[in-house]
């Protein structure tokens, strides 16, 4: 089924088409539009106090999902938002062979503060593991895919211009990277973020895609995140490897994949990987057992 999907150039470029016009279109009918212009009673939450969604969210997911039904002639689907009405449902469907996995804004928090550190993605999934990925940054025109086995990319809407992307590993002595601890029980949790703290240049962006698109560009060298999901970090593993950079589960170092659970690490090399894995859960720390 893989070679049938993406091995032959037609088809990818048929795929490539396709989903940047949808990213395209789903964010100048609805994303943007909505951008620095919704209401109190179109902003409410999830699972927690700060875990938001937004009527953007919710249309922009329902719009993406009609596109994408029977595309490709593949019928399953799982969103960020979908996915939290109903568990038992998107629970069965991480089984599937084929499934497409979208995040239709990634960044919420961001969003709906009037953030610019926003963007899309859909990623395409073949027994559990992403062979496609796009992020869509619709502020800056920017759009980032890969195909397993065919590099990652990124183009320039704005002057239609493509490139390959490979990322250059740095020998530098200060590590800059992104991410967060959310999802580490304590104590685990607040020992990894003083590491973090105390031994890297932390930034805090909101937004996986946005942080995948800066380590494929080289303006970081890590991304650590505390819990995966498929939509958040399919792209990030996907388009971080075939640019040439390293991505494992960060306690076991076992490759992701959607069913993957606990906190990720992804580095501009094996190396960084490494440095930075010891810094964040030392071989000594219990986390790395549990």
């Amino acid at each position: 089924m893989l070679n049938s999907i993406i091995k032959d150039k037609k088809n990818r470029l048929e795929i490539l088409d396709y989903i940047k016009n949808l990213l395209f279109e789903v964010n100048n009918e609805i994303i943007l539009p909505y951008f620095n212009n919704l209401n109190s009673g179109e902003v409410t939450t999830k699972t927690s106090d700060d875990d938001f969604v937004s009527i953007a969210d919710k249309k922009s997911e329902e719009f993406i999902s009609q596109k994408l039904n029977g595309f490709l002639k593949i019928k399953n689907f799982i969103g960020e938002e979908s996915s939290f009405t109903d568990k038992k449902k998107y629970i069965s469907l991480l089984n599937e062979p084929l499934l497409w996995v979208v995040d239709p804004i990634d960044g919420t928090k961001n969003y709906i503060n009037g953030k610019e550190s926003f963007c899309s993605m859909i990623s395409l999934v073949n027994h559990s593991i992403p062979i496609a990925a796009f992020i869509f940054d619709p502020l800056k025109k920017n759009f980032v895919y890969a195909f397993k086995g065919f590099g990652a990319y990124s183009i320039n809407l704005k002057k239609n211009k493509e490139c390959r992307l490979f990322i250059n590993a740095s020998k530098s002595d200060k590590i800059l990277g992104s991410g967060g601890t959310k999802g580490i029980p304590e104590p685990h949790r607040k020992i990894i973020l003083n590491n973090l703290l105390e031994n890297t240049q932390r930034l805090f962006i909101g937004s996986a895609g946005i942080e995948t698109i800066m380590l494929v560009r080289n303006e970081i060298q890590f991304i650590f995140h505390g819990r995966v999901t498929p939509w958040d970090h399919s792209p990030v593993d996907l388009i971080i490897k075939e640019a040439g950079g390293s991505v494992y589960m960060a306690r076991n170092k076992e490759e992701f994949n959607i069913k993957s659970i606990g906190p990720i690490l992804a580095s501009s090399s094996i190396d960084i990987w490494e440095k930075v894995r010891e810094i964040i859960i030392p071989k000594d720390n219990p986390f790395r057992n549990v």
